[in-house]
């Protein structure tokens, strides 16, 4: 059973056939489209996949995505139920999408945008600023990210609530589910963190009657996927109330459109989808123990439910 590799980028594929090659000896690896036997290939690894790729692999037993997400591959391939898929689960992964937003909301806090801009017009205005003792944070999605998140701004003195699916437990963050539970989120926090797996039924979440329900005055940070925001309603609530930023690291397209009104719009911070980036060799031994499990006719590590999509 050989290996097939795709990503959008030739550099980072090489470096992967590299490490896979000198990790599984003996075993066929190969980096499409220079694949020589498609129907040896069980293990595919891949970022991205273009529509119809895993078509050309008939005898695919497993997918390997190379990210904490997998709505990339299941927003646009029918993967049968047969085929595992598994996502990479990474600490360092986990510690960088607390750290960036960390960033952002001690930012917003402290001005700085605010100060980037007088400093160019040469202005000399200070402002108030916030202290963690007084800001609220909200992180929706409770997951092995968002539970890491929320009790990592616990840990330095924030006012933290969470909002799940499922009921879950995490010191010193108050909890909630349903629908009533996530208006509750909105409203008390100053700062509401977006880290839910995209699904049907978070596609389009941030809508303009989601927007309403978030505590006048408030910052949307967004770290999930760029799908769950409706980005005119966003926009509008950010100019109309209730909302007075956001800081925006996923799109609906990526690279961001050169005519996207995100670009100018002075309220809203763009990063280039950078809140995590996968390091090849903080991960590479979930790839190889993974293939390792599949030969062995073994379940494979941090497999995610296809019903549920994450």
């Amino acid at each position: 059973m050989s290996i097939g590799i795709f990503t959008r980028n030739e550099k980072q594929s090489q470096k992967w056939l590299q490490k896979l090659r000198s990790n599984l000896p003996g075993i066929v690896v190969e980096v499409y489209p220079d694949i020589s036997r498609p129907a040896d290939v069980a293990f595919l690894v891949c970022w991205k996949p273009v529509t119809g790729l895993l078509d050309e692999f008939s005898n695919l037993k497993a997918i390997q995505s190379l990210g904490a997400g997998v709505d990339h591959i299941l927003d646009h391939h029918n993967v049968p139920p047969h085929i595992q898929v598994s996502k990479v689960v990474d600490d360092n992964l986990t510690h960088d999408m607390w750290e960036h937003a960390l960033t952002m909301i001690m930012a917003d806090m402290k001005n700085l945008d605010i100060y980037a801009t007088n400093q160019s017009n040469k202005m000399w205005n200070p402002k108030r600023y916030k202290r963690i003792k007084d800001v609220s944070v909200g992180i929706l999605g409770l997951g092995t990210i968002g539970k890491y998140v929320a009790s990592q701004f616990v840990s330095v003195g924030y006012d933290v609530s969470g909002w799940s699916r499922s009921e879950k437990d995490i010191a010193g963050v108050d909890t909630f589910t349903g629908e009533a539970g996530l208006s509750s989120v909105l409203a008390i926090s100053d700062y509401v963190i977006n880290i839910l797996p995209l699904t049907p039924s978070t596609t389009g979440l941030i809508d303009k009657e989601f927007l309403s329900m978030m505590k006048e005055g408030s910052y949307l940070i967004n770290i999930g996927r760029g799908a769950q925001v409706v980005d005119q309603d966003l926009i509008w609530s950010i100019e109309n109330g209730p909302l007075r930023g956001a800081a925006l690291d996923v799109f609906h397209n990526e690279p961001l459109p050169e005519e996207n009104l995100f670009w100018n719009h002075t309220s809203i911070r763009i990063t280039p989808h950078v809140a995590s980036l996968t390091h090849i060799d903080s991960v590479y031994h979930q790839v190889v123990e993974n293939y390792k499990l599949l030969i062995s006719g073994k379940s494979i590590n941090n497999r995610i439910d296809l019903k549920k999509g994450y």
